[in-house]
């Protein structure tokens, strides 16, 4: 009787079939080893990748009032703690996005307001923000997410005020959409700030 046999897969073909190759490889792995030899091995290769973040706006939220958008400053970056694309986290393995946080950030805060009924066309009310944290603490089973912006308004009403955000989620349930879920709960904090709709009017 001829028995069949089971072509293992390469080490050439694991490294371009990805995840799946490697459990096939390392069969009683747990996923999170999984994860965890991929990132181990782009940095032994030297290869480093950025994500890129894709915000859409899903606030339920209604607001009125005028203001446009400027630049936010990303302060991590600034004091030289992290690269102005990168989020600091406590895992294996950097966290970084195609564009710059303060870019990120800005937009998502510009479709936002724009989402929920602003007008972002204002030649004399401004909004400018500070990202002072941005922290996924992504060490255990689960993720905490950490934001803190203070938001600044220059115009005839001025406002400044820091919102934060704290929240945990699963860690392999969509980090994506939980990156963008934690930055829209920091803009309608903002967006539910009396004093705030008060500096736009």
């Amino acid at each position: 009787m001829i028995k069949p046999t089971i072509k293992k897969p390469a080490m050439h073909d694991c490294f371009i079939g990805g995840e799946h190759c490697v459990e096939l490889l390392f069969p009683r792995r747990s996923r999170i080893n999984t994860i965890v030899f991929l990132v181990l091995m782009s940095a032994f290769t030297g290869c480093v990748m950025t994500t890129p973040v894709n915000y859409a706006p899903s606030s339920v939220l209604s607001a009125s009032g005028r203001v446009s958008v400027l630049d936010f400053a990303y302060m991590p970056a600034i004091n030289g703690k992290v690269k102005p694309n990168q989020v600091r986290n406590t895992a294996i393995g950097s966290v970084l996005f195609e564009q710059n946080v303060g870019t990120l950030f800005r937009d998502a805060v510009f479709k936002e307001l724009r989402f929920v009924g602003v007008k972002v066309d204002d030649q004399f009310r401004t909004l400018t923000g500070e990202i002072e944290e941005f922290l996924i603490d992504d060490l255990g089973y689960r993720i905490d997410w950490t934001v803190r912006v203070t938001y600044i308004i220059s115009g005839p009403v001025s406002y400044k005020s820091t919102k934060e955000i704290k929240r945990r989620t699963a860690k392999f349930e969509n980090p994506l959409g939980a990156l963008n879920e934690t930055i829209k709960l920091n803009i309608e904090e903002l967006i539910k700030d009396p004093e705030f709709i008060t500096a736009i009017k």
